[in-house]
């Protein structure tokens, strides 16, 4: 079986969820001994380790600084559609990564979907149409959980029989005992992107402030944007000029450091596609509050404790009881590390391949 892959994600994402998820997904599949994995990389902005015997072909270049988003962008789909077309047939599988699908696809066409962010809140037509595309040309469709399986068939008419929900899983670096150290000052921790407001990062900021948590705590975030927005900067400043934020930035070794040394770790988004920090605190002995809102509860079950993304108090509450209650906090603990192990790249690797193989006989 011959599997092309189109990953243009990896031109657009440094890293990210859905450019790991990719990642780990390839890396996976290449243990299979019945796959040769055609892997179009592209004009890469990422780093991540792949290695040349996973492929049986590989067509990818780092993007060199100078070259302009507009003229690599032209030029990498030039690239994929002449590479493609160099080796498609009948029996080779189109497996796009990001919802760019062949003009004329001469095989079967394999689709990922991640979100209906877009659709949700306020993407642009075009973009909607450049999807619509994507899921039409599908035999194969891949969500990442069941409530994005849901919203796909919402927002798109789609026959959900050919939709099947394959679950991300926890990356080797989250998993394994770790060394608790006493930080400096005891932290929430937040991870991910604050500037988009389906990430609900403001909501928790101003419960941070109005329960005045920052008298006992500070409040770490890793990754997501270098700089805060106006409004979060003006609201940081008022209260102990901003000393108990802090910004952090770093890779999986690091992140997973402050996950197992984090008071708690606070997930407030109104909407995910899948949710993989949530998993990744829970693998690392972290206890998870999360909002209670679209995929989320599918991720955490009853290994956290869910709020209501939408009242500050509730979220407080929530907050307050792993404080206080020590017992509450070794339970989660133990919850969360028996759900993060349901979850792995391997079984959402073999969940794909079955779904090719069944596609290929019909």
């Amino acid at each position: 079986m011959k599997v092309f892959f189109d990953g243009g994600i990896f031109g657009r994402q440094k890293i990210g969820g859905i450019s790991r998820l990719n990642f780990e997904l390839i890396k996976a599949l290449s243990k299979k001994k019945d796959i040769e994995q055609i892997f179009y990389r592209g004009f890469y902005v990422d780093s991540y380790p792949f290695k040349n015997e996973w492929f049986g072909k590989y067509y990818g270049i780092r993007k060199p600084d100078f070259l302009k988003s507009r003229i690599s962008n032209f030029l990498d789909t030039i690239g994929v559609n002449y590479f493609y077309n160099f080796h498609a047939d009948k029996n080779v599988i189109y497996h796009s990564l990001y919802y760019r699908v062949p003009q004329k696809p001469k095989g079967l066409v394999a689709v990922h979907v991640y979100d209906m962010i877009q659709e949700l809140f306020g993407g642009t037509a075009k973009t909607m149409q450049f999807k619509k595309r994507a899921f039409d040309a599908a035999d194969l469709i891949i969500a990442i959980s069941q409530s994005t399986k849901k919203d796909l068939c919402k927002f798109y008419p789609i026959n959900p029989d050919k939709i099947i929900v394959a679950y991300p899983g926890v990356s080797e670096v989250f998993v394994g005992s770790f060394i608790k150290t006493v930080p400096q000052r005891p932290y929430l921790l937040y991870v991910g992107g604050r500037s988009y407001a389906y990430k609900n990062f403001d909501m928790l900021l101003n419960t941070f402030i109005d329960k005045k948590y920052f008298l006992q705590f500070d409040l770490v975030v890793f990754g997501g944007e270098k700089e805060l927005t106006s409004v979060q900067k003006g609201i940081i400043e008022k209260y102990n000029h901003g000393t108990w934020l802090r910004q952090e930035f770093g890779d999986d070794e690091k992140l997973a450091d402050l996950y197992a040394n984090a008071t708690v770790f606070i997930y407030p988004s109104l909407y995910e596609g899948f949710g993989i920090p949530p998993l990744e605190a829970m693998a690392c002995g972290c206890p998870v509050v999360a909002s209670n809102a679209s995929s989320i509860p599918e991720v955490v079950g009853d290994a956290g404790l869910l709020f209501n993304p939408k009242s500050t108090n509730d979220l407080a509450e929530k907050i307050e009881r792993i404080i206080n209650d020590k017992v509450l906090v070794a339970d989660l603990i133990q919850k969360g590390k028996i759900r993060a192990k349901q979850f792995t790249w391997e079984a959402m690797a073999d969940k794909i391949y079955q779904s090719y193989l069944t596609l290929k006989k019909t």
